[in-house]
């Protein structure tokens, strides 16, 4: 369900071009994002590692739809400046931790297919936000990003709440395998 609101980050580069950045101020706020990602996908690894993944996750959709709804509803350039770093942010949390979530469910021989299938089935979702997103786009491309940032705020929101009984801070349990040690 998410991937059908997570734009491909091309459509992220287009918004910034119409809210006034030129290219290179378009390429420097991209690096600024890739930067954070980078910085911040290690500790987010860490945390999930000692944290519940879903709670990560979910802290993870949560600062997506901060972002999205902050691309959608900003009219001047200067606030991507910290909209992109959130974004980054959002990916540090959620993109690794995906994986690894995805890994703790399945037996150790089932992980390769598990990873393919989570991974089609990602590229699916965001193959139609693209679409979704370029036919309502209408001149600034607010709209999908107002839509999406409400989507997933509604989501995460439900999430956390369905979390709020998990035990926060109990490590997922590492899948049982042929390569697991004892149980």
């Amino acid at each position: 369900m998410f991937g059908l609101v997570n734009f491909p980050d091309t459509l992220l580069l287009l918004r910034a071009k119409d809210l006034g950045l030129g290219f290179a101020g378009v390429a420097l706020v991209y690096v600024l994002y890739n930067l954070t990602y980078a910085l911040l996908s290690y500790p987010a690894g860490v945390v999930s590692d000692r944290l519940n993944r879903r709670v990560v996750f979910a802290v993870g959709l949560v600062v997506f739809a901060v972002a999205y709804l902050g691309f959608g509803l900003t009219a001047t350039s200067g606030w991507l400046w910290l909209l992109l770093p959130t974004y980054g942010a959002y990916t540090a949390l959620t993109d690794g931790v995906s994986r690894a979530w995805v890994a703790d469910l399945v037996p150790a021989e089932a992980r390769g297919t598990a990873l393919g299938i989570h991974a089609a089935v990602s590229g699916l979702g965001l193959l139609v936000a693209g679409v979704w997103a370029g036919l309502a786009w209408h001149g600034t491309g607010h709209v999908p990003f107002v839509v999406s940032g409400i989507v997933l705020a509604v989501l995460a929101v439900l999430a956390v709440v369905l979390l709020a009984g998990a035990r926060w801070f109990d490590a997922p349990a590492p899948a049982r395998g042929k390569d697991a040690g004892p149980a």
